[in-house]
C-alpha cells in the first residue's frame, strides 16, 4: 500500500479501492480527513468540511463529483490537487472546486510525479476524470504486500485462517488460548477456598467460648477479628463475581471476514459485537518493550480498531510477557534502535508477531493503514 507524505503533518495511502487523507499533527491520535472508496461517496470529516466550505453531511455523492484536478500555482509555488464539484453544491458554496492538499517545494519537478500519481489514484478510485496541467505519466500499480505465513502465536491469542467458504479463503480467526480462562478458574477455586476458610473460623469463633487474643493484633479492639472475617469473605465473593462477569463478558475468538469486510466478537456461538471496515479508519497497535536486554521482550502488547468518530475499540489486549519476541530472520541489534514513538507500520518494517497480526487484520479489512505505538519500559 503506498503511504506518501504531503506535507509536515498529513500524509496519504491508497489501494485500488481506497484512498485516504490523514492528518498526523498528532502522533498518538492520527486523524482521518478525507476517505474515498470504489461505489460509495467522497467522505470527510467536520474539520475538513469547515476548513473546505463543504457540505456539513460529511460526504458528496457520486453524482456531484466532477473530476480530479492537479495544476501548478506560480503564486504559492507548488502543486495543487482538488475535485471539482456539481453545480448545485458549486453555487452554495461559490467556487467549483476544493482543495484537497498542497506540495510546496523550491524545486517544482521535486514533487510533481507524487502529486500526478495521487491524482490518478483519487480519480481511479472515485472513477471520475483526471485533468492535470503536468504530462500525465501512468504510475504503476501498487506491488502486493506480504505477509508472515500463518499461524501466528501472540501469547494469549493465536491468528489462524478461518473455515473456507464459496471455495475461497476462509478470512481471519483471532483464537484465545485456553490457558486464560483455566488461570481464572484456578483464581476462582482459590478465591472459593479462602471464602470457606474464613466464614468457617469467623463463625466458628462467634458461636464458640474460646477467648479472643488480647494482645499482638493491629487492631484497637481484638472482638472485631471475626467480623473483619466475614467482611474479607464478602470482598472475596466480589471478587468472584467480578472475575466471572470478565469470563463472560470477554470474546473467545475474533472473526475478520474479507467478503463482508467486518470484523466480529464471539463468545462460543454468541456474538458480543460487529464492526465494518467502513467505520474504521485504521488499525493502532501498541507494545511495551523492553528498554534493555539481550532479547527483546515484549511485557504488553494489543491492537485496536481506530473509528472515524475518533474513538479506539480493543481487538486485543495481551499483559503476557514474552521472551525473544521477534520473528526469526530479525535482527535483534536493529530493533534496539528502532524509533519510540507513533508511526506508520510498513509491511517490511514488521518484527513481531503482533505487529504481523495487525498487518493481517488490516489487510483482511481492506488495507487500512496500520499506525504503531512503540513505548519502552
Amino acid at each position: 500500500m503506498p503511504r506518501i507524505a504531503v506535507s509536515a503533518n498529513s500524509l496519504v495511502d491508497y489501494s485500488p479501492e481506497r484512498w485516504r487523507l490523514i492528518q498526523v499533527d498528532d502522533p498518538a491520535e492520527p486523524k482521518l480527513l478525507v476517505e474515498a472508496k470504489t461505489g460509495l461517496p467522497l467522505r470527510y470529516n467536520g474539520y475538513f468540511a469547515v476548513s473546505r466550505d463543504l457540505p456539513e453531511s460529511g460526504e458528496i455523492l457520486e453524482a456531484d463529483l466532477g473530476q480530479v484536478v492537479l495544476g501548478w500555482s506560480n503564486e504559492s509555488s507548488s502543486w495543487h490537487l482538488g475535485v471539482t464539484l456539481s453545480p448545485e453544491i458549486s453555487l452554495a458554496r461559490s467556487s467549483r472546486w476544493f482543495e484537497l492538499f498542497r506540495f510546496t517545494h523550491p524545486d517544482a519537478s521535486a514533487h510533481e510525479a507524487r502529486a500526478i500519481q495521487l491524482g490518478a489514484a483519487l480519480a481511479k478510485t472515485l472513477d471520475i476524470p483526471f485533468a492535470s496541467t503536468a504530462p500525465l505519466e501512468i504510475a504503476p500499480e501498487p506491488e502486493p504486500i506480504v505477509l508472515e505465513a500463518l499461524p501466528l502465536d501472540l501469547g494469549l491469542w493465536r491468528l489462524e485462517k478461518a473455515e473456507q467458504k464459496r471455495g475461497g479463503d476462509g478470512g481471519l480467526r483471532l483464537v484465545r488460548e485456553k490457558r486464560w480462562l483455566r488461570a481464572r478458574q484456578r483464581q476462582l477455586a482459590w478465591y472459593g477456598l479462602l471464602i470457606a476458610v474464613y466464614l468457617w473460623v469467623s463463625i466458628a469463633t462467634l458461636t464458640s467460648e474460646l477467648g479472643l487474643p488480647v494482645a499482638g493484633t493491629l487492631i484497637p479492639n481484638p472482638a472485631w477479628l471475626p467480623y473483619l472475617g466475614i467482611v474479607v469473605a464478602v470482598l472475596l465473593l466480589l471478587a468472584i463475581a467480578r472475575q466471572l462477569s470478565i469470563i463472560l463478558r470477554e470474546p473467545n475468538a475474533i472473526i475478520i471476514n474479507p467478503y463482508e469486510k467486518t470484523i466480529s466478537a464471539m463468545r462460543g456461538s454468541q456474538q458480543l459485537w460487529k464492526v465494518n471496515a467502513g467505520g474504521v479508519q485504521s488499525i493502532y497497535l501498541s507494545e511495551l518493550v523492553k528498554k534493555r536486554g539481550r532479547k527483546p521482550t515484549v511485557f504488553h502488547g494489543e491492537i485496536n480498531l481506530h473509528l472515524l468518530d475518533g474513538s479506539f475499540r480493543p481487538i486485543l489486549v495481551d499483559n503476557e510477557k514474552i521472551v525473544d519476541a521477534l520473528l526469526p530472520g530479525r535482527d535483534p541489534a536493529a530493533e534496539k534502535e528502532r524509533p519510540v514513538n507513533v508511526h506508520a507500520l510498513e509491511p517490511e518494517a514488521v518484527s513481531t508477531p503482533l505487529q504481523a497480526a495487525a498487518l493481517h487484520i488490516a489487510v483482511g479489512l481492506g488495507e487500512l493503514p496500520v499506525w504503531y505505538d512503540r513505548r519502552l519500559k
